[in-house]
């Protein structure tokens, strides 16, 4: 029984639709339109959600490429910057952003993932096959949720922590992100950038990238640019990718893991700053307001002579009564033992987790980095990552030493306030609580030490130099991007004496340091460019290792004027590039090209469209390879309806008809062989009847293929594969014709 094209929905939309594609995991197609929001339809035009564009005004959505496994859409917005964000499908949760720092426009985008069936064997050679699996889930300690701890830490965060972006990934794939000045960037799961290249130095003159494709193996990367008005098509060769596959793909699997845990601690940081500001803003504002009105050095003169001669001066006890008063002590000595409590939990359980996380793939990495016959290569150093173990050791120290100063401070805060309450009532004439216990000896040098600190009043912060400003305690200090003004006294402890001892140790790059003049910020701030550091050189490498193996001269085109063209891989070591002879408004035919990978060596021919009863090849619309055996191609008929026509050609025909294409001239000037396509086989037609068409999208793995009608506002879905004896508009249900308002601005969810 033969196959059928069949009509099975047509809608109309609310606005101009810009660009469609299909997944060719699920029954999904991405729509994106004029006003820059991206929806997910079901084939029945059911939508699964909308995004609304990142900004209100004239925001457009340049590109759109679905991962390989079709669980994250990349979408590209264009402003007055490119915005590139990688979309979760279940439930549009944005997991990773890339903004553009120029103002380049992003011209295309693709994904691309190495073969499965194309990898070596494992049971054939065991000696040079390893793999890397990632075994981190058995090993890290689980994190607890962001969106627990805090309710502006929303579970997108969360999400993020265990991103979807490296999770569940067995093969190797990467995103290819093409501009308008020349540049692609290659990054290994949407996140992991792995190369930057700029296609403007290769050429010697300025080009933008229309189109990048990777073979299976990722040795050849196929990079077609505009060059003013003429396209050219760019091959690169690098074994880099084919042969260290494994270790790139390990390494990045690491940096996810680590960028992930570096995010969690950043968000970490900013409760801890939350919850320190809540509880000593109000107490150091009161204390630094009365500091501004005495000399240096009697504010804690005044204490102690409350302490220990029971003297106050008019001014300390106006202050005590009345800007303190009894009820402003309670509630910040009640605030004050909450919060830092929420500080010495965030420190010990989410700290010092995320820091346990970090040495663990930290420390597989410098095992990675030991197999210097894999992994040296592609760039990994083991001085590096020894260098960010340190720097994790010297961070997770500070975050002890900060749990012990809330200790200590805790003592002499307690110390003080129950004093310093004491004393409040007394000046009230009030009798003191009988259960309040007396100040001990000890008490006594608990409330000096505590006081002696208000001696260590100075411009708090490199914005207020100048201003007199107060703190209460020593923490704050460790959540400033500066060094301490108190640094925390280490003469008596054991390890620092054998340290000054033996001077030699202090050298060996394995021992953990302690900085005692670091603030927890500056420490973190080290810890994140030691890991950066680790991957700058197999960022960068990969770029180096790419070199021009030879440069296609293909037509040329006005720069106004849409490139038309389509692209992919064959079973065999080569790839298929068809791209229309689109020299006038419309098309006349198309070329198509074989590319050879493992060799310099390209073939061509030239197709038009043409019925026997008819005087005028039909214009082409549009090209799109339905899979690797079939091309589809949208034609206009030549009659005054101007119908469309859906055509599928078989590539086994097309490809009897290449010849060997000469290098050294442009392929429009070539003497190629012009063939009728319809006279090559039988190819599959469908008349698009009453709808003039500009565009369309097909899923050779859905079977599916979706028509634009020329105003952009309505569209037509058709099943390629469908049985003869079908009635094809049977399926039509009444309201397929109906106006679909799914897009409209009202319905959009804002995000």
């Amino acid at each position: 029984m033969s196959q059928v094209i069949k009509q099975v929905e047509e809608r109309s939309v609310a606005n101009e639709i810009d660009m469609l594609l299909w997944s060719d995991r699920m029954d999904l197609v991405a729509i994106a339109n004029s006003k820059g929001e991206v929806a997910l339809h079901r084939l029945s035009w059911a939508r699964v959600w909308c995004l609304a564009p990142p900004y209100d005004y004239g925001t457009v959505v340049t590109d759109m490429a679905w991962r390989p496994d079709g669980r994250i859409l990349a979408v590209a917005y264009y402003s007055s910057h490119s915005h590139i964000y990688l979309i979760n499908v279940e439930n549009k949760n944005i997991l990773h952003k890339v903004v553009s720092a120029h103002a380049e426009k992003v011209t295309c985008i693709s994904w691309a993932q190495e073969k499965s069936d194309l990898k070596q064997n494992e049971d054939e050679d065991p000696i040079t096959y390893t793999k890397y699996p990632d075994h981190s889930s058995k090993y890290v300690l689980e994190l607890s949720p962001l969106s627990s701890l805090s309710p502006t830490m929303t579970n997108l965060q969360d999400e993020n922590t265990h991103s979807n972006l490296f999770h569940e990934q067995k093969d190797l794939n990467l995103l290819l992100v093409g501009t308008d000045e020349g540049h692609l960037r290659m990054s290994i799961f949407g996140q992991f950038v792995c190369a930057d290249l700029h296609l403007s130095d290769y050429l010697g003159q300025k080009c933008s990238v229309m189109s990048a494709h990777l073979s299976n193996d990722l040795s050849t990367l196929h990079v077609t640019v505009k060059c003013e008005s003429s396209v050219k098509i760019v091959i690169l060769k690098s074994d880099l990718l084919k042969i260290h596959s494994k270790e790139i793909f390990a390494i990045a699997i690491k940096d996810a893991h680590l960028n992930n845990l570096v995010s969690y601690l950043s968000n970490i940081i900013v409760l801890i700053k939350e919850s320190w500001e809540t509880s000593l803003l109000e107490m150091d504002h009161k204390l630094s307001y009365y500091a501004s009105l005495v000399p240096d050095g009697v504010l804690s003169a005044e204490f102690l002579d409350l302490l220990m001669f029971g003297i106050t001066s008019s001014r300390m006890q106006k202050f005590l009564l009345q800007d303190l008063t009894e009820k402003g002590l309670k509630k910040f000595g009640q605030v004050i033992e909450m919060c830092y409590a929420n500080i010495q939990k965030l420190l010990l359980k989410h700290v010092t987790k995320a820091g346990q996380n970090i040495t663990f793939h930290l420390s597989e990495l410098r095992g990675m980095a030991r197999l210097e016959h894999n992994f040296k290569e592609v760039g990994l150093s083991e001085n590096a990552i020894t260098e960010a173990v340190g720097a994790n050791g010297s961070f997770l120290i500070k975050g002890g030493e900060m749990h012990q100063i809330i200790n200590h401070f805790m003592i002499n805060y307690k110390a003080f306030f129950r004093w310093i309450y004491s004393e409040i009532i007394h000046l009230m004439d009030e009798k003191v609580v009988p259960e309040m216990p007396k100040n001990t000896q000890q008490d006594v040098t608990h409330i000096m030490e505590f006081v002696l600190n208000f001696d260590h009043i100075m411009p708090y912060g490199r914005l207020n130099v100048g201003k007199k400003n107060f703190t209460v305690e020593k923490l704050g200090q460790y959540l400033n991007d500066y060094p301490l003004r108190i640094p925390p006294e280490t003469d008596e402890n054991i390890w620092e004496q054998f340290l000054k001892r033996n001077e030699c140790f202090n050298d060996d790059p394995h021992l953990i340091k302690h900085f005692p003049n670091y603030s927890l910020i500056m420490q973190f701030k080290q810890l994140v460019a030691s890991i950066e550091n680790i991957f700058s050189a197999p960022k960068s490498l990969l770029a180096n290792h790419f070199s021009v193996s030879h440069i296609i001269n293909c037509l040329s085109i006005e720069d106004s004027k849409p490139l038309y063209l389509s692209e992919i891989n064959n079973h065999s070591d080569s790839t298929y590039i068809t791209f229309l002879n689109k020299t006038s408004l419309l098309a006349d035919g198309l070329y198509f090209l074989e590319l050879f990978n493992g060799s310099n060596k390209v073939h061509g021919v030239y197709f038009y469209f043409k019925h026997s009863d008819n005087y005028h090849n039909y214009p082409v619309l549009d090209i799109k390879f339905y899979s690797q055996s079939i091309l589809s191609v949208l034609l206009q008929d030549t009659n005054l309806n101007k119908n469309g026509i859906l055509c599928q050609l078989n590539v086994s025909f097309l490809k009897e008809k290449l010849v060997e294409i000469d290098l050294s001239q442009d392929v429009c000037n070539q003497n190629l062989p012009k063939y009728n396509a319809f006279e090559l086989g039988t190819p599959l037609q469908k008349i698009v009847d009453g709808m003039p068409c500009s565009y369309f999208a097909v899923s050779g793995c859905r079977r599916v293929s979706i028509v634009l009608s020329e105003n952009r506002k309505r569209v037509r879905l058709y099943e390629m594969e469908a049985e003869e004896d079908d009635d094809e508009d049977a399926d039509m249900t009444n309201s397929a014709r109906e106006s679909d308002t799914s897009m409209q601005e009202d319905n959009v969810v804002n995000e």
